[in-house]
């Protein structure tokens, strides 16, 4: 096998956010009932009619960090959640203080609540781990490193009680690079291009993201790979797979049925972009290097 770095996403990508976030949406809900003094079924019925809106209209609705949106507000519970609970508290009239708002939603209620999640894995993900764990696979997530290496534990437990066939994920845990901050953008980064158009997209996807970068090129110089020799994988095409295209990178996008149509036209259309139903797909490109 040629030189090659792997770099997964996790959450999402080698697992079902959609289960492993009912939780946190749950628990989301009943704190923003708290902050606006209405009852939790009235914060459902709102919930429940803007993710019909934004299932809709995805391309109206994103993750708004610091006054820029970083990512479309469709793909998980996690990010739905964002434009859901600032309209639950735009009705309710209440945290209207912008940065107050921003460090309870974005802050307090995402980490408190992030911790309600549940465990569950994409069918294959042990065995895809398997496969490319003894080569330079990374893993770099914006969740915890923690939170992210007991989920390998658990598919290393997973594998010892199926009998201890295959290598062992041991290794992956040293290796994952938590809290990567893909969502922080910054203008600053000339040495990056800015932004990236999409067809079908009326904003651009921002590109600048200061921390995700060093931490991949730091990977690629360890590596002793160029760009072309990396491989990243995720569930988000602006969060995960955005700045890696553009540098030159092979991606992948582990698409769901929440998955927004320009991304997956973007992807279909580029040579260097995949669009994969199974974890399986990911292991075949890896290995065939195209």
């Amino acid at each position: 096998m040629s030189k090659r770095l792997v770099i997964f996403d996790f959450d999402g990508t080698l697992t079902d956010a959609e289960r492993e976030g009912a939780p946190f949406r749950g628990g989301y809900l009943q704190d923003i009932s708290t902050l606006t003094g209405w009852t939790l079924e009235r914060v459902e019925e709102v919930a429940s009619r803007v993710e019909r809106e934004i299932a809709a209209r995805p391309e109206a609705y994103g993750w708004l960090f610091q006054g820029q949106i970083v990512a479309p507000a469709t793909v998980d519970p996690y990010l739905r959640m964002m434009p859901v609970a600032r309209q639950v508290l735009d009705e309710a009239d209440a945290l209207m203080n912008p940065s107050d708002r921003e460090r309870v939603l974005d802050g307090l209620l995402y980490k408190y609540n992030y911790q309600k999640t549940i465990e569950a894995f994409r069918e294959g993900a042990l065995s895809c781990l398997q496969a490319l764990v003894e080569g330079s696979t990374f893993v770099v997530t914006n969740s915890h490193t923690d939170a992210v290496q007991g989920k390998i534990r658990t598919l290393e437990a997973q594998r010892v009680s199926e009998g201890g066939h295959g290598p062992s994920l041991t290794p992956l845990i040293e290796r994952v690079h938590g809290r990567a901050k893909k969502y922080i953008i910054d203008d600053e980064l000339s040495a990056l291009p800015a932004q990236l158009s999409l067809p079908g997209l009326n904003r651009p996807v921002l590109l600048r993201r200061r921390y995700y970068y060093e931490v991949l090129d730091q990977l690629r110089a360890q590596a002793g790979v160029s760009w072309s020799e990396v491989w990243v994988f995720g569930d988000i095409f602006e969060l995960d797979l955005s700045l890696p295209i553009s540098l030159g990178a092979q991606v992948g996008l582990m698409a769901n049925t929440f998955t927004p149509k320009w991304e997956l036209d973007y992807l279909e259309s580029h040579p260097r972009g995949h669009v994969l139903q199974s974890l399986s797909e990911a292991v075949a490109l890896v290995r065939s290097g195209s």
